[in-house]
């Protein structure tokens, strides 16, 4: 009779790949090297991950879903003060050593994603919910739809280029205050933004 399977190996699994990844790129990624990194047989990977096209695509998802609890929150709860919180808080998160190194690895996985035509891949699908997300926020703080959705954009896409700028650089304090500034500089242009009806 087979063994029936432990539904925790494979999280745990996870979880010492993403740990082996720090400071590697996902195109180093085997079978052979991952059990010689991690001291079990390849048999273990093709159990639990079936192919190496499987196990990138369970790597990258675990990746982008150390943001979930962030995209959790219901932005339209947020007043301007609760905005400026909340980017406080998931800054800290995001720009720890450890969650730097898998944003630079879910900047690899996008850029894979578009050179292999994968349209809506998971990697490049994080931008647009992040995008999504301050859209929202916009809205209800009484922002036009269409403002809100370029805002959103630029908001988003600054802060992706200074989780790079960090990364790149390691001058997490000096990226820090401007990520503040930035913050700050939104939440005012969105005030000024939004129609007097809802001000």
């Amino acid at each position: 009779m087979p063994r029936k399977p432990d539904p925790t190996r494979k999280p745990e699994l996870l979880g010492q790949i993403l740990e082996h990844l720090a400071g590697r790129t996902l195109a180093t990624v085997s079978f052979r090297t991952l059990a010689e990194a991690l001291g079990v047989s390849t048999y273990v990977f093709v159990y639990h991950f079936g192919s190496r096209a499987q196990l990138i695509d369970e790597i990258v998802r675990a990746i982008v879903a150390r943001q979930d609890d962030l995209l959790a929150v219901d932005p339209t709860t947020l007043d301007e003060q609760g905005w400026l919180d909340f980017m406080e808080s998931a800054w800290q998160k995001v720009s720890t050593p450890y969650n730097l190194q898998l944003q630079r690895l879910e900047y690899e996985a996008a850029m894979l994603e578009m050179i292999d035509g994968v349209e809506t891949g998971v990697a490049r699908s994080a931008v647009a919910k992040w995008q999504g997300f301050t859209r929202q926020w916009c809205v209800s703080q009484g922002v036009p739809e269409a403002v809100a959705a370029v805002e959103a954009r630029l908001f988003t896409d600054t802060v992706y280029g200074l989780q790079y700028d960090a990364l790149a650089t390691g001058a997490t304090e000096e990226v820090a205050d401007v990520f503040r500034r930035h913050v700050a500089t939104f939440a005012e242009r969105m005030r000024m933004a939004a129609t007097p009806a809802t001000v």
